[in-house]
């Protein structure tokens, strides 16, 4: 279940949104063009501007707008352990709840997963049982497995700094005031992500952040035409 917030030209609208209905807004936002970003804590941000006739130079009025669908149970951060576990759960079709000693255990066809791990995993809001007793990942957890598997950053630019021996322009013409003479100024970011498929450079760590954010958003668009453009089976 999630916590549905809507921004808009006549304010805020706050509801609440089962999965099947996430899954909905997601998918249709996918499909109008918005821009869609996970979020660490299993949630998800939709953002998009709308244009409407106004008394403006060109006619139009334009307004930014999102929606913002979070977890009442935030994922929190996943273990190497946890995210195995969830793998496991996620890649086998066979997951099933099974007894062991009188306890609930999650099993697959040639795995187990123990008892604490099992109530671990479900008072965590990480998996859910489907209308045919197959165990599943909640779209809390996978939209939080997406987000913390693609956590970004830019790096601090150089700013004022002396070139070294191997730096080619040397310091001629650089007559600077406020003891800046011979100096260089580079004002540029790296934009990196976690999972090693961003290395992008801006010419300011703004534009590193709008590559960073446009990176997010991009396999946050993939992940759902690929997995969530199927009705889930369950709400």
């Amino acid at each position: 279940m999630f916590r549905e917030t809507i921004h808009h030209p006549g304010g805020v609208t706050h509801g609440h949104a089962n999965e099947r209905h996430a899954v909905s807004i997601l998918t249709r936002a996918v499909r109008r063009g918005y821009a869609v970003e996970a979020t660490p804590s299993g949630g998800a941000l939709i953002t998009w501007t709308r244009a409407t006739f106004g008394p403006t130079a060109d006619g139009t009025i334009r307004a930014d707008r999102s929606i913002s669908l979070e977890p009442f149970t935030p994922v929190g951060a996943i273990s190497p352990t946890t995210r195995a576990d969830l793998a496991l759960i996620g890649g086998d079709p066979h997951a099933h709840y099974a007894e062991q000693d009188g306890r609930r255990v999650i099993s697959g066809l040639v795995w187990r997963i123990p008892a604490f791990t099992t109530a671990r995993l479900r008072a965590r809001s990480l998996i859910t049982e489907d209308e045919a007793g197959r165990v599943r990942l909640t779209l809390t957890a996978r939209l939080g497995l997406l987000a913390q598997a693609h956590r970004t950053r830019t790096t601090e630019p150089a700013g004022w700094h002396r070139p070294s021996a191997a730096t080619p322009y040397g310091s001629a013409g650089l007559n600077r005031p406020g003891r800046r003479a011979g100096m260089l100024h580079d004002g540029g970011s790296a934009a990196l992500c976690a999972c090693g498929g961003l290395a992008g450079y801006g010419s300011d760590r703004a534009e590193a952040r709008r590559l960073t954010a446009a990176h997010r958003r991009e396999v946050t668009t993939r992940f759902i035409t690929e997995h969530l453009a199927a009705p889930l089976a369950t709400a």
